[in-house]
C-alpha cells in the first residue's frame, strides 16, 4: 500500500508544482503603464532590460473606447529618455501580440533601459488619438516558467506511473521461505526473475514513450529503483543503459529543440529518436536472450549468474 501511496503522491505533487508555476507565469505578466497618443507617458522602471511598447488597438481607456488598426500610422516617431542622458535608441517592433477580453495589443517598438529610475515615452505624429502601453518584456521569463511548469506536471506523473507500475508488479512481500527452499532457489536457472522482469517493465515503458512521452519518466524512475538491486548481476548493465538512455536522450533532446530555430535542430531531433529506439532495440534484445548489454556484452558471453548458468 505504501508504494501506491507514493506513487499517487508522486503525481499529486508534479501537478501541483506546476500548477504554482503555472500561475506565477501568469502574474508575470502584471499590467503596463498607458497613455495617450500624440502624447507623452512615462513608467518607473525598476529592473533593468528590454521593454515592450505596444499599440493597445481594441481597448477602453479613461472611459472610451478605442478601435483601430494593429499598426502605427505613418509619420509617429518614438522618442524615449531614461533618467539622465541622449534619448535612447527605440528599436523594431516584434511580431508579438496579446489579446484578452475586449483588450488586444500589437508590439509596435523596444528599448533597453540600461539603468533604473524614470523613463519618458513621447509619441508624435498628426494622427487620431491612440493608446499606447509600455511594460517590461515578459515572453522570456513566461516561457521558461511555463516550460518548467509543462516539464514539471510531466516529470512528477511520469515518475507517479513508474512507481505505480514498480509497485504492481513487485507484488506484496513474498513470505519467509525455509531455508532448504532458499537453497534449492539459489541454483535455479533464472536466479533473478523480478529484477529480470522489471528491467522488461522498463523497456516496455521506453518503447510506449514513443507515442506516449510521458511513460519515459516512470521507465528511469524505475531504473533507478532496481539498479542497487541489481549490482553484481549481469542484469546491472541493463539498467545502467537504460539510464544512459534516459538522460542522453533528454540531453540531445534539449538540444535539437533549441536549435530548431536554425533548422539543424530537427537532424538532431531525428538522430536522437532513431538512437533512442535502437538502443531499446539492443537492450530488450539483450534481455531476451540472457545477455549483459554495452561495455559489459563485449567480455565475451554471459556473467555467472545470468539464465543458462548456475550461480550462487
Amino acid at each position: 500500500m505504501k508504494r501506491y501511496i507514493a506513487a499517487a503522491a508522486a503525481a499529486v505533487a508534479g501537478l501541483v508544482g506546476a500548477a504554482a508555476l503555472a500561475v506565477s507565469a501568469f502574474l508575470q505578466l502584471g499590467e503596463p503603464v498607458r497613455f495617450l497618443a500624440p502624447g507623452a507617458g512615462s513608467i518607473e522602471v525598476t529592473s533593468t532590460g528590454r521593454h515592450v511598447i505596444w499599440h493597445e488597438h481594441r481597448t477602453t481607456f479613461e472611459n472610451r473606447v478605442y478601435r483601430s488598426a494593429a499598426g502605427l500610422p505613418a509619420g509617429a516617431r518614438f522618442t524615449v529618455r531614461g533618467p539622465d542622458g541622449p534619448p535612447l535608441p527605440v528599436g523594431p517592433a516584434t511580431s508579438m501580440s496579446w489579446s484578452s477580453g475586449e483588450v488586444a495589443r500589437q508590439a509596435v517598438g523596444s528599448f533597453e533601459a540600461p539603468v533604473a529610475g524614470r523613463y519618458t515615452l513621447v509619441l508624435d505624429g498628426d494622427f487620431p488619438s491612440l493608446v499606447i502601453a509600455v511594460q517590461p518584456d515578459f515572453l522570456g521569463r513566461v516561457m521558461l516558467l511555463v516550460g518548467g511548469a509543462v516539464l514539471l506536471g510531466l516529470f512528477g506523473v511520469g515518475a507517479g506511473i513508474g512507481l505505480f507500475a514498480w509497485a504492481l508488479a513487485a507484488g506484496e512481500p513474498a513470505a519467509p521461505r525455509s531455508a532448504t527452499i532458499a537453497s534449492v532457489e539459489s541454483v535455479a536457472p533464472d536466479a533473478h526473475k523480478e529484477l529480470r522482469d522489471m528491467a522488461t517493465l522498463v523497456y516496455a515503458l521506453y518503447t510506449a514513450s514513443i507515442l506516449v512521452g510521458i511513460t519515459l519518466v516512470g521507465g528511469v524512475v524505475v531504473a533507478y529503483l532496481k539498479r542497487d538491486d541489481a549490482a553484481g548481476t549481469w542484469l546491472e548493465s541493463h539498467y545502467r543503459w537504460q539510464i544512459r538512455t534516459f538522460w542522453w536522450s533528454l540531453f540531445w533532446a534539449a538540444i535539437g529543440i533549441l536549435t530548431s530555430l536554425i533548422l539543424v535542430g530537427f537532424a538532431v531531433l531525428f538522430a536522437t529518436a532513431v538512437w533512442f529506439i535502437y538502443r531499446i532495440a539492443k537492450g530488450w534484445l539483450a534481455l531476451r536472450a540472457g545477455k549483459p548489454v554495452g561495455e559489459a556484452d563485449r567480455a565475451g558471453g554471459a556473467p555467472p549468474g545470468a539464465p543458462g548458468q548456475v550461480g550462487l
